[in-house]
């Protein structure tokens, strides 16, 4: 359940079900019905004192009714052995009229009204499985705003006929006004609680003249004070707003006398504690549930969105602030300030507009307050503020996100207003609104970025968090963004939605002085993704300036995003040295490279045919083309053989990634053209192969039907005798090592999995080794998180060194040694057993063994990162490719 549920339950009770009523505000926070019966019944209550309930690690409850004061009992309570064996999460004592509760863990306690119950009903989530810590990342107070405004939004889309783009304008026009009234009047731009009093005493309680009445005193806040002649008198509490906010022509909905219910019941809340933050993004994931997850949409948090601001241009800045230790300095700062600006070309319900906002504002009270340290008679000349919103810009594509974009602004400036006047003691008025941010609804990705902010001057950093959309992901709308940006359809079509962002960006930011950081699924600096777009990327001038490493993505809206991101910073003149950050860590680097290592190049890895390193070819496994007649299950393959033992000899086992990663068993027939007419003596087999045959004849394609003369042959064989490695396309990112198998000419390899034949044991063992995993992950790219391994791009570019007779010794043993520790578990799966938390301890040291190794040949000392595995990695593949084009 969410808050507003429970809210809700709670707020339903009936508060005079005495010593019964614990049982009914369990059920309120999902606890399970039978666990309550059977405490109600006493099988699981542990107190036999009349009036008393407790549930071991729930709860403690005392229902009072002759008047005992309940300080004094909670106090007895809290402290009883008897009680604290059970553990119970709360202890509540309580009457017919007040209630008290401690938190055994927290040591939080409540002293309430009961019928204040339903307002103090957070304290209790915990039975729900929210935790207080929970409770405040999810920042409780936009959470319960939030919901309650869906709530609202729901019902009047039912009560309404909400059909054209118009109609959509007008009722996100409208909820940004009615967010802005609330919050005004409990933040004293409104008198406190004028405008929800309004409603309820001055409407009637069906709804039908709410409309009419919301109508009439908005275009009040349009009108200036000294010109509202004829207004009737309730409205002229109310001051004069201004702005577009109320001057665009777009009438209230229809109201039901619920839809008014449930906005006076959003006028109680404090709307004061409301953070624009992050609002904004809470008000759009309940509006519009999933819609922006479709659209490949992430909300961010304050936490994330200062990893982009703070490297891009926040920390330069506060350097610059410690450094200013006169007035004139400080003057001279805070004009620098004024002038940064801000543009989202994604900027959604602007959390990144106003957390730079709040940020740059903190800034200038702090350098205004050190003036004043410095110099005490100028605090009185602090007035106003020189950071003005116009210096925000943003790009939306969704007109409601973009109303509570400026909306958030609006109450951003006002929240830090506040700030200044307890600072200075000077009021700055939110009303009349005299600024906006420049926030335009459109598609970024076919507007002229240069017409919404021009790229002109210093101090202009652009931010955000794009749309990511995966190529099968995207609507044909973005696929029409594609061919419009490319300005052909024959683009490349595997590449990520965020691409046409960051080379948008990159052109953008060529233009002129201004600096880029955006966030993005780690895609974008791995795999093929780094060969079609990075080379576009820096064709313009344009380098990598700082980046974060991938770190898996949480927010604070429901339902938040659960993906895997890095940030990357783009400059045409980055600083020297540049920063790199990895696991909460940073590091200077004199350069990052497109995949976000620091290398001493930006070198980008291209596909290759052949491998670089001159090792054995790599390619599929063979390809039956038989509609499964040549294959065979366990008990197929023993019917055939109780039936024909002398079939033995055309059968072998077959072996594709699931059979080796899960170790199911599956055969094959496998007849050389030389052995056909002993194994058509064969009934069995002779029926099977006459069956492919017949599907292969009346196949549609001609290079099928070409195949039915050799219908005992598998459709493509690669198959050759001698020893061979497996390697699964597809492996789960959780293992640190892809696993692959050594095997020999009594199984064939599957076209479901990659095949190397000839292959030696050191082969094997260098392919299974972390160095090796680590390049895979990088260079190879991923199919959603997991391992994609790939000829072209993992194996034919793999940086080999010389290996010396010694080397190619003691890499055959550790092959030998790793074939072992895995036979010692014959009876799990090699899938499982590469599982971190399965991983036996001897096939754990077994591998180190190897890696050690595998290090020393890469010149890696043992106490390499995986990072610093890689940055060795890249130096050789560039010697490598150097020599190959020198060779070519």
């Amino acid at each position: 359940m969410n808050l507003q549920e429970i809210e809700d339950r709670v707020a339903r009770l009936d508060l005079a079900e005495g010593s019964e009523l614990i049982y009914s505000l369990l059920l309120a926070y999902g606890l399970p019905k039978a666990g309550i019966a059977r405490l109600r019944s006493g099988t699981y209550n542990r107190s036999a004192v009349p009036g008393e309930t407790l549930w071991k690690g729930r709860v403690f409850d005392r229902y009072e009714a002759n008047g005992a004061d309940l300080h004094a009992a909670i106090d007895t309570v809290g402290a009883d052995e008897r009680v604290q064996r059970e553990h119970p999460r709360f202890v509540i004592v309580r009457d017919a009229a007040r209630l008290l509760a401690l938190d055994m863990v927290t040591r939080d306690t409540l002293d309430i009204g009961l019928s204040e119950l339903h307002s103090n009903a957070a304290f209790f989530l915990p039975w729900a499985g929210i935790e207080k810590q929970q409770i405040e990342n999810l920042h409780y107070a936009d959470v319960k705003a939030a919901e309650r405004m869906a709530r609202l939004y729901t019902e009047i889309v039912k009560a309404n006929a909400i059909e054209t783009k118009e109609d959509i304008e007008a009722l996100n026009i409208f909820f940004a006004r009615l967010l802005f009234c609330f919050f005004a009047e409990d933040t004293d731009v409104f008198p406190d609680g004028s405008f929800t009093g309004a409603i309820a005493s001055l409407t009637n309680s069906s709804g039908e003249d709410t409309a009419g009445f919301l109508d009439a005193l908005f275009r009040v806040l349009d009108i200036p004070e000294a010109e509202r002649e004829g207004v009737p008198a309730h409205f002229l509490g109310f001051g004069y707003v201004n702005g577009k906010l109320f001057s665009v022509p777009a009438l209230a909905p229809r109201f039901t006398a619920k839809a008014r219910s449930i906005m006076l019941d959003a006028g109680t809340l404090n709307w004061s504690q409301i953070n624009p933050d992050i609002f904004g993004s809470m008000m759009q994931a309940v509006i519009h549930p999933g819609e922006r997850q479709a659209a490949g949409m992430h909300y961010t948090s304050v936490e994330n969105i200062l990893k982009v601001i703070r490297p891009l241009f926040l920390d330069a800045l506060e350097d610059e602030f410690d450094k200013a230790d006169t007035v004139s300095k400080l003057q001279r700062f805070i004009t620098r300030i004024a002038n940064v600006r801000v543009f989202d070309p994604a900027c959604g319900s602007g959390n990144f507009l106003v957390i730079a906002y709040k940020e740059l504002r903190r800034l200038e009270h702090r350098a205004l307050r050190r003036i004043a340290d410095l110099d005490r008679s100028s605090a009185a000349l602090f007035t106003t503020s020189e950071i003005q919103l116009e210096s925000f810009y943003g790009i939306e594509i969704d007109g409601f996100a973009q109303e509570i974009a400026v909306l958030s602004l609006w109450l951003a400036k006002h929240q830090m207003n506040v700030e200044f006047r307890e600072l200075f003691g000077a009021e700055i008025p939110l009303i009349p609104l005299r600024d906006a941010g420049r926030i335009v609804c459109g598609n970024a990705i076919t507007l002229d970025w240069n017409e919404v902010c021009p790229n002109e001057g210093d101090d202009l950093y652009v931010v955000g968090n794009p749309p990511y959309a995966g190529s099968n992901l995207q609507t044909a709308e973005q696929k029409a963004d594609f061919a419009a940006f490319y300005g052909t359809r024959a683009y490349p079509k595997s590449v990520d939605y965020i691409a046409l962002w960051f080379l948008k960006g990159s052109s953008y930011i060529s233009d002129g002085q201004a600096e880029l950081a955006f966030v993005t699924t780690n895609s974008l600096c791995q795999g093929e993704h780094v060969s079609l777009v990075w080379p576009a990327i820096l064709g313009q001038g344009v380098e990598v300036a700082f980046a974060h490493q991938s770190f898996r993505w949480t927010n604070q809206a429901r339902g938040g995003a659960g993906v895997t991101c890095a940030i990357v910073g783009l400059s045409t003149s980055p600083a020297n040295p540049r920063t790199l950050y990895a696991d909460g860590h940073a590091r200077d680097v004199s350069n990052i490279s497109p995949y976000l290592l620091g290398t001493p190049h930006s070198t980008i890895v291209y596909a290759a045919r052949r491998s670089l390193a001159h090792l054995p070819p790599l390619t599929f496994g063979s390809m039956p083309n038989d509609a499964g007649h040549l294959i065979l299950s366990v008990a197929e393959r023993n019917e055939i053989l109780d039936a024909c033992p002398a079939a033995s000899r055309f059968i072998r086992r077959f072996a594709g990634a699931n059979e080796l990663l899960t170790g199911t068993v599956r055969y094959c027939l496998w007849i050389a053209d030389a052995e056909v007419d002993e194994a058509m003596a064969l009934p069995d087999v002779a029926e099977r192969v006459e069956r492919v045959r017949q599907v292969r004849s009346q196949s549609s394609r001609s290079a099928t039907r070409s195949l039915a003369g050799r219908p005992w042959r598998f459709g493509e064989v690669r198959h050759r005798e001698g020893t061979s490695i497996i390697i699964p396309r597809h492996s789960s990112e959780r293992r640190a090592i892809v696993p692959m198998g050594f095997l020999d000419s009594s199984t064939v390899i599957s076209d479901a999995a990659n095949a190397i034949y000839d292959a030696q044991p050191w082969l094997f063992a260098l392919l299974q080794s972390r160095i090796h995993t680590g390049w895979v992950g990088t260079v190879g790219g991923r199919i959603k998180t997991d391992y994609r391994y790939s000829a072209s791009l993992c194996y034919n570019t793999f940086p080999v060194p010389a290996l010396s007779d010694e080397y190619l010794d003691r890499l055959a043993g550790h092959a030998f040694e790793v074939l072992e520790a895995r036979e010692r578990y014959s009876g799990r799966t090699l899938g499982n057993l590469y599982l971190p938390e399965e991983m036996p301890a001897d096939l754990k040291r077994v591998h180190e063994r190897l890696d050690s190794t595998v290090d020393a040949l890469y010149g890696a000392s043992p106490k390499r990162t995986d990072i610093e595995r890689l940055e060795l990695l890249f130096e050789r593949y560039e010697e490598m490719a150097a020599a190959e084009k020198d060779a070519a």
